[in-house]
């Protein structure tokens, strides 16, 4: 009778407990969801905060100005270091040739410079035209201020650091390569899709004016295809200079004597100024032959492909 009372009161406990039971499960649940809800608000809030302002150098800015002013400051670094490589081909003086671009671009947002990528003085700027891409004009700014200094503002002292020409040893199975991995024509031909210069044709007077690059003034002056000066033959500080040099000489010869390269005789007309020095001297056909064996040469070979 005793253990039957025991069974009944247990029973008893067991029913009251379960409500009990019940109703702590149901609130630790409504506790973890008001949680949740009120850390996805915090979030959600956070969120918003960021998307509105984000702080940098002390200024609050929106998201959309600060990924353009980012953008900004990246693409200006691009522009800096393309100068800063060509410059150091020519052994410029690095702060001085970069102080020299952002003021004569201010800081590359000047309206004209945006329309015609010409780094120069707007006296020079419009004798020099326009370019078709922004390292079209760094070469050209670079190889400029080298030549002629005076026209920017400075001086030969004050511009180049050093005018002894690096020889270029890095030779392999007879191909020369630069330091960027390409090699001699691959270089040659970069530079002269950057001008719309034919680099077949620039290869070939190359070929002829160096003795397929075994000159004296190939190797140890960097003079690539006999440019002389007012001093007599020319000397360039680098290999890719010599190049640089070369194709911008050809291009202003082209232009200024309004020789269309496309002519079948372009290459007699061309001679007559890189042999004689004047168009008005006559034709050079041993020149314009030896030229035009090259450059069918060249073409044969597919010199140019980056593989």
């Amino acid at each position: 009778m005793k253990q039957k009372k025991t069974k009944l009161r247990l029973r008893k406990q067991v029913i009251i407990c379960i409500p009990i039971v019940l109703l702590i499960i149901v609130l630790t649940i409504g506790m973890f969801i008001n949680k949740d809800k009120s850390y996805s608000r915090e979030v959600e809030k956070n969120e918003e905060i960021a998307s509105e302002k984000i702080i940098t150098d002390g200024k609050n800015l929106s998201e959309v100005k600060y990924i353009k002013e980012f953008n900004k400051i990246i693409e200006q670094r691009q522009k800096d270091n393309t100068i800063i490589y060509y410059a150091s081909k020519f052994k410029l003086n690095i702060n001085k040739t970069l102080d020299i671009a952002h003021n004569l671009t201010d800081n590359y947002k000047n309206e004209q410079y945006q329309n015609t990528n010409v780094i120069a003085p707007t006296s020079l700027a419009n004798r020099i035209g326009s370019f078709n891409s922004f390292e079209a004009g760094v070469v050209y700014f670079v190889r400029d201020i080298y030549r002629y200094p005076e026209k920017y503002g400075s001086s030969i002292a004050e511009i180049r650091l050093d005018e002894t020409a690096t020889i270029n040893d890095t030779i392999n199975d007879k191909v020369i390569y630069m330091d960027n991995g390409l090699t001699f024509s691959q270089y040659l031909g970069k530079i002269c899709d950057l001008y719309g210069v034919n680099k077949s044709i620039a290869l070939a007077i190359v070929y002829e004016e160096s003795g397929i690059m075994t000159s004296g003034l190939f190797k140890y002056n960097n003079n690539i295809s006999g440019m002389r000066g007012y001093a007599g033959w020319m000397n360039f500080t680098t290999l890719e200079a010599g190049i640089i040099s070369h194709v911008i000489g050809l291009k202003a010869i082209i232009d200024n004597y309004s020789i269309d390269m496309s002519a079948p005789n372009a290459i007699y007309t061309l001679s007559a100024i890189y042999v004689h020095g004047n168009p008005g001297a006559g034709i050079s056909e041993s020149w314009s032959n030896k030229v035009l064996h090259f450059k069918e040469k060249i073409e044969q070979e597919d010199l140019f492909t980056i593989k």
